[in-house]
This record gives C-alpha cells, structure tokens and sequence, in this order.
C-alpha cells in the first residue's frame, strides 16, 4: 500500500514540475521582442555637429623675479656714501655707492704730471733728432715711457671707476647690506636689487596635463594681489623631466602691472 501512495506522489511532482516549466516558457516567450517584416520601424536620428572643446582648468603656481642680484665691490675701500634705501626704485647705470677713491685720484695727478714731462721730452727730442743734434734711440726710448705712462693712467683710472657703484638694471632696492663707514671688498654683498618689471611665473603640473600647455602660447594668469587683474603670460619652458612630486615645471615670463611703483 505504502508502494502505491508512492509512486502516485512521484507522479504528481512530475506533473508539477512540467507544469512549472511550461509557464516558464509562456512567460519568457510573451516578453521577447517578435519581429514583424511587415511592420515599419521607427528610428531617432541627429545630425553630426562638430564642435571645438575648450578644455579649461586652473593651476596654482609662483612668482619670482626676473632677475636679482646682490651687488659688491669690485675693488676694496672705505664707504664714503649710500644713495639709495630699501623700497627704492633706481634706472640701470644710476649711481649707488661710493667708495674712497682719495688716493687713487692723488695717484691719478702724479701720473698725468708724469705724462706732461714725457710729452715735453718727445717735444724736445724730436726737434734734436730732425737737426742730427742726439740719437733717434733717445726719442724712441722718451715715447715708449710717454706710452707705458699712459697705460698707467688707464689703469688709475679703471681702479677709480671701480670706486663707485652703479646699478646695472633697472629695479627696486631690495636690500640693504652695509652702511657708510663700513668697508668693502670683492665678494662680500652690499645692496640687493630686484627687477620687477617682468616676472616668471612657475606652475607644476601633471603629466596628463602637459598637453593643455604649448611653448610660447600666451595664457592668462592672475595674481592674489590683483585679483581684478588678468596678466598675460608666455611659456618660456616646459620641463622635459617630471620633479620629486612626479609633475612636470612650466615657467611663463610677464609682464608686471605698473602699479606696484
């Protein structure tokens, strides 16, 4: 008995399970998509617009000077005056300081009292010489100490032009390093000048980035100072060679506002 209520369970999961499947299929049959031939289909379409990407971002980046330099003496000697302080703005070839040059000028009128007499000698001997009177060697020989003469005023005269310092570009005082009455020598720094007329502007940025940046393009570029001013800037280099940071330099040069004199 139990055999029979067995094989009659068995029989009914079949059943069931056939069942399922069939309504399975009935499902999955009613939601695929059945194409017609007969029946048009509707298509969207656009037209191709080509269009320019201005690809546009920001970048953080710094000034610095153009050029600046720590100005010293060429010569060594007493500081007699400073003409210019810290903030002030000097034309290239102004004069800066001056050292004592007292002895070199006490130099300078020995050597030209030397030239005056060498000169009368060429005079005198020159007359001699065309009446057969000396030797043509004693007028060679008086030349030739007028000659050495005069290098050596040139020379007095270099060691006094020395004396006095002058701005070699155009700039702003930066920094003032010594005060009259100190001494100077070669090497040791007295004045700071800084040109700010133009500056250079670096940024660093990504590798995947460097494609945004093209040698002498202009960009705009503004400043927290001015912030209401736009600055145009031109790249002057595009580093070749990514930094500790794995970013690449690119420096522009431009040009300063007026309104920082």
């Amino acid at each position: 008995m139990k055999k029979i209520i067995w094989i009659i369970v068995g029989i009914a999961l079949i059943g069931l399970v056939i069942f399922k499947l069939a309504s399975n299929k009935q499902t999955t049959e009613s939601k695929v998509y059945q194409f017609d031939k007969e029946k048009p289909i509707l298509v969207s379409s656009d037209t191709i617009r080509l269009k320019d990407l201005n690809v546009e971002g920001s970048f953080t980046g710094t000034f610095e000077p153009n050029k600046e330099v720590k100005l010293s003496a060429e010569t060594q000697g007493k500081i007699n005056a400073v003409l210019v302080d810290v903030g002030n703005i000097v034309q290239k070839g102004q004069t800066l300081i001056q050292l004592d040059n007292s002895l070199l000028k006490l130099q300078l009128q020995t050597i030209e009292v030397q030239i005056e007499g060498l000169q009368d000698d060429v005079n005198r001997y020159t007359i001699l010489t065309e009446a057969d009177a000396v030797q043509g060697v004693q007028l060679e020989k008086a030349k030739l100490g007028l000659k050495s003469a005069y290098v050596q005023k040139a020379t007095i005269q270099e060691q006094i032009n020395k004396t006095t310092i002058k701005s070699p570009f155009s700039g702003i005082i930066t920094a003032k390093l010594s005060e009259v009455g100190a001494f100077a020598a070669p090497g040791v720094p007295l004045l700071q000048i800084t040109d700010l007329n133009t500056l250079k502007f670096t940024v660093n940025v990504a590798e995947n980035n460097l494609n945004q940046f093209k040698q002498n393009e202009q960009y705009a570029i503004s400043a927290d100072v001015f912030p209401t001013i736009s600055f145009n800037g031109k790249i002057t280099m595009i580093g070749s060679k990514a930094n500790m940071g794995n970013s690449f330099p690119i420096q522009f040069q431009v040009e300063n506002t007026k309104n920082w004199i």
